[in-house]
């Protein structure tokens, strides 16, 4: 049975039946063109984020800024990489209304994008699909399902007003493998952070296409 398991690990590694769904909290309201700048704010600054390592936060902010690149926007960066920038104009709070309204006045940067996490969790129980060796693909077995809940908004640096704000629900099901003798059994190989990955890219993918002219 180990085996076999670990024979259907390895065809089925990268299987999995995941779905999302998108809800419109605020419906973008600009026409956001390709030369505007926009401002990533880190991940890590938000709590819920930290739940995800660090590796995997670094990863959803480089594929958030080459979704962006590949969708013809130029000029889009991570707060992270602006620190010098920022201290010039006199930037160190965000949260004060004037120094926010500074990265529009003095850098040129009308919007700020922001992501935060809510639910986040699964069912089932994990296991290796080979015991006895450690390295092999995990799993997550009887009938587990893996959830998370991204919020994605966007703000103008300018008032701080929120012009595009959407909910983004993912959820990741076990596949289905049959055994044979009508039974079957269910395997999930994805993972917290795939889930989240995958709300990000079809969050932020939406986002460029509600919010374009």
């Amino acid at each position: 049975m180990k085996k076999t398991l670990f024979t259907l690990a390895l065809v089925g590694f990268f299987a999995s039946c995941s779905s999302t769904k998108i809800y419109p909290r605020i419906k973008c309201h600009i026409c956001l063109s390709k030369t505007d700048g926009i401002l990533l704010l880190p991940l890590n600054w938000q709590e819920s984020f930290r739940q995800l390592s660090v590796s995997d936060q670094n990863r959803l902010e480089a594929m958030i800024l080459k979704i962006f690149r590949e969708e013809g926007f130029s000029n889009v960066v991570l707060y992270d990489q602006m620190d010098y920038e920022l201290l010039r104009a006199g930037i160190k709070d965000i949260n004060d209304p004037v120094q926010r309204a500074n990265i529009q006045l003095e850098l040129g940067i009308p919007y700020l994008l922001g992501l935060s996490l809510g639910e986040l969790r699964w069912t089932g129980n994990w296991g290796n699909s080979d015991p006895s060796n450690l390295a092999s693909p995990t799993y997550w077995e009887n009938d587990t399902q893996i959830m998370n809940s991204l919020r994605i908004a966007l703000m103008e640096t300018a008032t701080g007003e929120i012009i595009s704000d959407y909910a983004v629900n993912t959820t990741i099901d076990g596949f289905p493998i049959p055994l044979g003798d009508g039974e079957s059994m269910s395997l999930n190989f994805a993972s917290l952070s795939k889930a989240v990955s995958i709300s990000t890219r079809k969050g932020i993918k939406n986002l460029v296409k509600d919010c374009e002219c």
